[in-house]
């Protein structure tokens, strides 16, 4: 038996025990047992712990995994909002400008709604500020750009948030990033 993971330091031995005694309490259940005194014997909870590995900075994933079917769902309607967000435009037809902008913001409501847990949304956050901005909802715009910078400051979109809320709100904001 090979156990593939960091174990805290402290919590070797008494690990190694339990798997011992496991181990003899299996011998027993298949009648293996040479004392015949063998009884099963329940990890205790802080060897069970122990065994957990650890998370973090160069151990892998913090985060719950996501929904393959949802990612791939959300990552294709993300792209489609950005085909029609990016498509010319006629200018002088001003209602169809906002249907289309209507269109897109559905799209990512849609994202935002269904799959919160979404690896791209900072990237959704930050076209529904484009969008909201486009369309002269600037209260809006600003509450998307605020969400990227304040809860993704490591995004590839978040020097640019910024750069659009110190436009919308008129101030400099911490230009960091």
């Amino acid at each position: 038996m090979i156990i593939a993971m960091r174990l805290k330091s402290d919590a070797f031995i008494p690990l190694m025990l339990a798997l011992v005694l496991a181990s003899l309490s299996t011998l027993a259940g298949y009648g293996r047992c040479l004392t015949g005194a063998c009884a099963v014997i329940p990890m205790p909870k802080a060897l069970a712990a122990a065994a957990v590995p650890q998370q973090g900075p160069g151990r892998g994933q913090v985060s719950a995994p996501r929904d393959p079917e949802l990612e791939k769902q959300s990552v294709k309607s993300l792209e489609a909002a950005w085909f029609y967000f990016k498509k010319r435009l006629d200018k002088s037809d001003q209602q169809a400008t906002l249907k289309r902008l209507e269109q897109i913001e559905g799209r990512l409501q849609e994202i935002l709604d269904t799959y919160p847990a979404f690896s791209r949304l900072d990237e959704v956050y930050f076209l529904m500020g484009e969008v909201n901005q486009r369309r002269g909802d600037k209260e809006k715009a600003i509450e998307y750009y605020s969400k990227i910078s304040k809860e993704f400051a490591d995004s590839r979109f978040t020097k640019e948030a910024r750069k659009r809320l110190d436009e919308l709100t008129g101030s400099r904001t911490n230009n960091k990033g």
